[in-house]
């Protein structure tokens, strides 16, 4: 396991519209790890909620950042997705929702700047995408799943998210 760099910071960052279902997704995960894991003080889990290019500010403090996000519907609702940052115009598209344009334009114009992190995003494909404030059962189901793969990346760089005592 690589070992983490003391002066290196991590971002987990949760975007998506709550109001919408399953968009919510990445919000929602956002409220799982914070929940159920003690986070190292290297890494920031922020709720981006549909702040698009107002997160630009944010994330320029960061080295790597990992994004979770829906991605626009393809196969099967609740398929995971680990997409490295340079591949996204390659993969699935994530959601096309008022936020969605906000967080490919935010990398794009950091990556002009000359602002260049390691971005990963994980994303899920959603089942619905309707006025609720409550996920649909079968992704609510996946946040266990997709929370691992947010502490994968972590471990990846030595950080390590511990799951608080007393879960079940």
């Amino acid at each position: 396991m690589a070992k983490a760099k003391k002066d290196k910071r991590y971002l987990v960052l949760g975007v998506g519209n709550i109001l919408l279902k399953d968009e919510g997704l990445g919000v929602r995960a956002i409220e799982y790890i914070r929940e159920r894991y003690s986070v190292p003080e290297s890494v920031s889990v922020v709720d981006g909620g549909t702040g698009g290019l107002n997160l630009l500010s944010l994330i320029r403090d960061f080295d790597h950042i990992i994004i979770v996000d829906a991605v626009a519907p393809r196969t099967t609702p609740g398929a995971l997705y680990r997409i490295p940052g340079k591949m996204l115009p390659k993969s699935p598209p994530l959601m096309t929702t008022a936020h969605q344009l906000g967080v490919s334009d935010m990398l794009a114009i950091a990556d002009l700047e000359g602002y260049d992190p390691d971005v990963v995003v994980i994303g899920m494909e959603p089942k619905e995408i309707s006025v609720s404030l409550e996920l649909s059962s079968v992704i609510r189901e996946k946040l266990p799943e997709v929370a691992e793969m947010v502490a994968k990346e972590l471990e990846g760089f030595g950080v390590v998210l511990r799951e608080r005592s007393g879960r079940a």
